[in-house]
């Protein structure tokens, strides 16, 4: 079943799913040792848990894995031990019921989670979420999320500390080493195209990259459902771009070793992130407080003379009746990617400072 169909009928089905869930028996096994992490989201999210998790001096080979298919790349990857929950199902689920002593519930809004949580949790053991749930109260410890200015590994580290019993981390969102030095062009990873309000235009994308490149030789990646477009675009350089064609893994290791990166806001940013390279990040609707890279001297790209920028909320972009005037981008000019403490963050209930 699509993931976008439940997200639609969620608020009609968590609280029967919920009572469902605590009711049912738990099946007689043996408890995994691993503490299972629910993971649902895509690609960005898993990888800044993934941060998370090693920021807090932890292996997150160490934790099972409950992920969607599209973020099975990164889990391979990183050859971390997970199930997709769409995959089989039932399966899967004869699989983790009862089965783990703590789950780490990581959704932030949407609520059918928490019934796969309350199922996954073994009898006696512990549910963990953030607050803003919509059926945290199931949980056995909740833990606020501000979803609209701290750092999203920031947020993980603070729900994983919490769950392991661990000092919450307080101090600011630094910048991320790199751990090896750079000995490829830069490169641009086309990134949004399925999103309306990501949608750059072919022109839009050559007048960017024209600002950004300053005459260096640079390299071109793209989805495959993009390579078309990609096509298009290396063209309009004279030679200066060259398409990359390769695996997953194998743009990870080039995103690694790359000079500078420059994408649109998504996945592609925190996995420049994991490896502490350098971004310019394009943001239209998303809130670039939440997901900015990392790397040490990246950068944003976006409107700072829209009222309604940024309009994203867990995730979800509303109807815009604008136009989509944040992707009128060619004349802005790039700033630092901003970090935040963790106490400047928002009250989670109502957006307003702490």
């Amino acid at each position: 079943m699509q993931t976008s169909f439940l997200k639609g009928l969620d608020a009609i089905l968590y609280p029967g799913a919920c009572f469902l869930s605590s009711i049912l028996p738990k099946p007689a096994h043996a408890l995994s040792e691993k503490p299972l992490i629910l993971r649902p989201g895509g690609l960005g999210d898993l990888i800044c848990a993934d941060i998370a998790l090693q920021e807090l001096a932890l292996e997150a080979g160490d934790f099972t894995w409950l992920i969607e298919n599209r973020s099975k790349p990164w889990a391979e990857f990183r050859g971390l031990p997970y199930l997709c929950y769409e995959e089989n199902p039932r399966k899967t689920l004869e699989q983790v019921w009862g089965g783990h002593s703590l789950v780490i519930n990581t959704e932030q809004f949407f609520g059918l989670t928490e019934a796969y949580g309350l199922l996954v949790r073994a009898k006696g053991g512990r549910l963990v979420s953030f607050e803003t749930n919509r059926a945290a109260w199931w949980s056995d410890l909740t833990v606020s999320y501000d979803w609209r200015d701290r750092h999203e590994t920031i947020e993980f580290a603070r729900l994983f500390a919490v769950a392991l019993r661990l000092p919450e981390p307080t101090g600011p969102r630094l910048s991320r080493p790199r751990p090896q030095q750079p000995d490829a062009p830069p490169l641009v990873l086309i990134a949004g195209r399925q999103s309306p309000s990501r949608r750059l235009s072919l022109e839009a994308w050559t007048s960017l990259i024209t600002k950004w490149h300053q005459k260096r030789p640079f390299l071109i990646a793209a989805a495959p459902e993009d390579a078309d477009f990609a096509g298009q675009l290396t063209g309009r350089f004279d030679g200066l771009a060259v398409r990359f064609e390769g695996s997953f893994n194998e743009l990870c290791d080039q995103i690694a070793r790359s000079e500078e990166m420059f994408t649109m806001d998504g996945g592609g940013v925190h996995i420049a992130s994991y490896f502490g390279v350098p971004t310019l990040a394009l943001f239209t609707s998303g809130r670039d407080r939440k997901w900015h890279p990392l790397g040490e001297g990246s950068r944003i790209l976006r409107r700072h003379d829209l009222a309604c920028q940024p309009c994203t909320k867990f995730g979800q972009v509303p109807p815009c009746p604008f136009g989509y005037a944040c992707l009128k981008l060619e004349d802005v000019a790039p700033t630092p990617a901003e970090c935040i403490n963790p106490a400047e963050g928002s009250n989670p209930a109502d957006g307003s400072k702490a």
